[in-house]
C-alpha cells in the first residue's frame, strides 16, 4: 500500500488517503456499450403507475412513510416549528436542517401530516435545504470521454488540478473504467457516482494507465491500435470535498447530473407535499372621489 492522494475531474476531488494498487484481470475491448441509467429511468417512469412514479422520484415508499416511527426528538422540533415567536421557529428550522437523521424521517412526517401551514412550509424548506446542499464527494480532474483516445470506452483524465488530491494519484492519460465495481463510460456517470458519496467516503477505482511500448505481455497489460499499452489497476482513495473545487469553472452547476437529480427530487417532494400554486388578486387603488358602490367591486385575478 502506497500513501497517496486522489482527486477526480470537473466538479470532484479527493484528500490525501491510503492509495492502493493492485493488477486487474484484463477487460474486454468489445464488451457491449451499457445503456445510460438515466434513460432506463426514464422509459421505466413512463411504464409505471401513479404511486411508482413517486417511489422513483422521492427514493422512498410512500406506504412505508405512513408507518415510519418519527423520532420524539424531530417531532418536538417540527412542533416549535409553530413557535409563538418568529426566533423560536428560525432556530427550529436550522436544527431541522443540520439534524444527524435520514431524508426519509421528514419525508414521513409530512406523509403523515397533523402540520399547520408554518410548520409544512418550514419543514418543506428545511427539506429543500438538506436534499440541495448535502455535502458532495470529489475527485479532481477534467476528463472527456476515452473513445477519443482508444478503443476501449471510459473516461479519459486530461488534466488534474493543481493543488487537489488528484495530482498525486491520477495521472494525464489514466482512463477510468469502474468505479466501486460499476462500469462507467461517461463523464456524467462518474460525476453522479462520486458526488452521491460524501467527502471521507472511501472509492474504489478500476483504471488502466499508459505504460512504455516495449512493457513485456502478461496479466492486466492490455496493447492497442498503434502498439499504445496500457496497465491496469485498481485505486482506493478517500474522497475530498466539492466545495474545495471553489471557483473552478468545471463545478459549474450547469449540466451537472448530480444538480439536477436533486432539483428533481426537490420537485417532486414540493409536488406531493407543497401548496398547490394560487392566483391572487390585488385590488387598484381607489379614488379619491370614487363611490362606496364603484369601490365595492374589485378586479378579478387574471
Amino acid at each position: 500500500m502506497v500513501s497517496f492522494v486522489r482527486v477526480f475531474a470537473l466538479p470532484l476531488l479527493v484528500t490525501l488517503g491510503s492509495f492502493t494498487t493492485t493488477p486487474r484481470m484484463a477487460v474486454a475491448q468489445d464488451a457491449k456499450p451499457v445503456p445510460d441509467p438515466r434513460q432506463v429511468e426514464g422509459i421505466t417512469a413512463r411504464m409505471l403507475g401513479d404511486r411508482e412514479r413517486a417511489l422513483l422520484a422521492l427514493g422512498e415508499d410512500p406506504d412505508a412513510l405512513r408507518v415510519f416511527a418519527v423520532p420524539t426528538s424531530v417531532r418536538d422540533v417540527v412542533t416549535r416549528l409553530g413557535g409563538d415567536t418568529f426566533a423560536d421557529r428560525e432556530r427550529a428550522s436550522a436544527e431541522l436542517r443540520e439534524m444527524a437523521i435520514t431524508n426519509d424521517v421528514l419525508m414521513a412526517v409530512l406523509e403523515q401530516g397533523g402540520l399547520d401551514e408554518e410548520q409544512r412550509n418550514r419543514l418543506l424548506r428545511a427539506l429543500r435545504w438538506r436534499i440541495l446542499y448535502r455535502p458532495r464527494g470529489a475527485v479532481g480532474i477534467r476528463m472527456e470521454p476515452s473513445g477519443t483516445a482508444i478503443s476501449v470506452r471510459g473516461v479519459l483524465v486530461t488534466e488534474v488540478i493543481s493543488g487537489l488530491p488528484a495530482e498525486r494519484v491520477l495521472r494525464v492519460g489514466d482512463v477510468i473504467l469502474e468505479i466501486d465495481g460499476q462500469r462507467i463510460t461517461t463523464s456524467a456517470d462518474l460525476i453522479g457516482r462520486v458526488q452521491r458519496l460524501q467527502p471521507g467516503d472511501p472509492i474504489r477505482m478500476g483504471v488502466i494507465r499508459p505504460a512504455p511500448a516495449d512493457t513485456p505481455d502478461g496479466p492486466g497489460i492490455l496493447r492497442f491500435e498503434g502498439d499504445r499499452v496500457f496497465e491496469e489497476v485498481d485505486v482506493e482513495f478517500p474522497l475530498g470535498s466539492y466545495d474545495k473545487l471553489g471557483n473552478d469553472e468545471s463545478a459549474s452547476a450547469i449540466g451537472n447530473p448530480e444538480t439536477m437529480r436533486r432539483r428533481g427530487r426537490v420537485e417532486a417532494i414540493w409536488a406531493r407535499w407543497g401548496s398547490s400554486p394560487r392566483s391572487v388578486g390585488i385590488p387598484k387603488a381607489l379614488d379619491a372621489d370614487a363611490s362606496p358602490d364603484s369601490s365595492s367591486k374589485l378586479p378579478s385575478a387574471p
